[in-house]
């Protein structure tokens, strides 16, 4: 099984980033500045291990705030989120009722970008997806940094 471009250093360059610009926008904008954020990807990028929980296949799970005085659990809101996205490969406003599962949460706030998962949850929904597609548009640049800076003559990832 090869390896995806996307790896956990990669998503926290990422979400290191765009954070910067999310904190200032949770302050600014959001009804609070607590917020779960999940970074996980398809099947397609990343092979889940059947051993392991969803949260431990995931390549990155952080947050804003400090979570030990979050009023909701927000992390798992935004796990189940992001679940709901790897498992249909929609972002969360376009999963229709019939796709869920119990244990679901019914809101939305993630994104699949070409296979690229974010979820973020503690927020407004609008929010919650406007920062999840930040940082999903944020990993997909890095990748294409990637490719573009492999030493010339190299023909393979």
């Amino acid at each position: 099984m090869s390896k995806s471009i996307i790896c956990t250093e990669l998503v926290q360059q990422a979400f290191k980033m765009a954070s910067p610009h999310i904190a200032q926008m949770l302050k600014d904008h959001a009804n609070q500045t607590d917020m779960a954020v999940v970074i996980s990807a398809t099947e397609v990028i990343n092979r889940h291990n059947p051993d392991k929980s969803f949260k431990h296949n995931c390549y990155l799970v952080t947050g804003f705030g400090d979570q030990a005085k979050w009023q909701l659990d927000y992390e798992a809101m935004a796990l189940s989120k992001a679940e709901k996205s790897v498992r249909t490969g929609k972002s969360s406003v376009n999963i229709e009722a019939h796709y869920l599962r119990e244990g679901d949460t019914p809101y939305w706030g993630s994104v699949v970008l070409d296979d690229i998962v974010v979820a973020c949850s503690g927020v407004e929904s609008h929010y919650d997806e406007m920062f999840s597609m930040w940082i999903a548009s944020t990993i997909k640049a890095l990748c294409k940094q990637r490719v573009s800076q492999l030493p010339q003559g190299q023909h393979f990832i």
